[in-house]
């Protein structure tokens, strides 16, 4: 299937984001082979998998196996990407769903990081890789709400509660393994019905909360979601907006 998804793409030429958690590492491994039936190496690909399947016994139910074999094998595709994809990210930890299924913004951001702990920890207790190794892969993705300065303090608190667990718990020898990207959501259900396209005003003010909250990368609902599928007038206006904004770097904002 993914053969046929990406005839005439070439892999290295993408980063490609895969959202999909009970069955990452079986998508992952389908990519790779895409990749090398193409003479792409392993090392030049870039994208992300979801692979987090703790948020699903919390927040949604799209698991397949129990808790424990599940987080085993989270742990050994986080192992793979870090001595085979260097530049793929092995696990985007989603806080998005637990805002989705009632959390506030505290909430979200708490419950996400113990998750990305809980997934540290299981590696670490291995003995064969260091936080060094495999944190650089670790990723996450939050939703964006209403409240401005809410959300940008969200993110810059979890970046930089993100820094310290990395350097103190585990003991970074680098501390930019601590950099943690983010990426988010602006909620579809935040956008009002009524004068519809007064949402394009508003997703631009969230977005600008996303930049001074230092994301890597985001995504808005299109302005008439409350009461639609994206028509054409909205997503032409949506691809006008990314050509001026241009791609976010993944390094670019600090951590406080």
């Amino acid at each position: 299937m993914l053969e046929v998804l990406f005839d005439g793409i070439l892999l290295d030429q993408i980063s490609t984001s895969f959202t999909i958690n009970g069955t990452a590492a079986i998508v992952l491994a389908l990519y790779v082979a895409v990749g090398e039936k193409q003479g792409v190496p392993r090392a030049k690909l870039r994208g992300t998998i979801q692979n987090d399947i703790l948020k699903e016994y919390t927040s949604r139910g799209t698991w397949i196996w129990p808790p424990t074999p599940s987080l085993r094998l989270i742990g050994d595709t986080i192992e793979f990407c870090a001595a085979e994809v260097p530049r793929f990210n092995a696990i985007s930890v989603a806080g998005a769903h637990f805002r989705d299924a009632g959390a506030n913004a505290a909430q979200e951001m708490a419950l996400t990081l113990q998750d990305g702990v809980t997934y540290c920890d299981a590696v670490v207790a291995r003995g064969r890789m260091t936080i060094d190794d495999f944190a650089p892969q670790i990723s996450f993705f939050f939703l964006h709400a209403r409240r401005l300065l809410r959300e940008v303090a969200k993110y810059r608190a979890g970046r930089r509660t993100w820094a310290r667990i990395v350097n103190e718990r585990y003991g970074a020898k680098n501390s930019q393994v601590g950099d943690v990207p983010i990426r988010l959501r602006v909620r579809g259900a935040s956008l009002y019905g009524p004068q519809a396209q007064n949402n394009r005003g508003a997703r631009r003010v969230r977005g600008m909360a996303s930049v001074l909250g230092g994301v890597q990368s985001m995504f808005t609902a299109a302005w008439d979601e409350p009461f639609a599928l994206p028509t054409e007038e909205s997503t032409t206006f949506e691809s006008a907006i990314s050509r001026r904004s241009g791609p976010p770097s993944r390094r670019s904002a600090p951590r406080r």
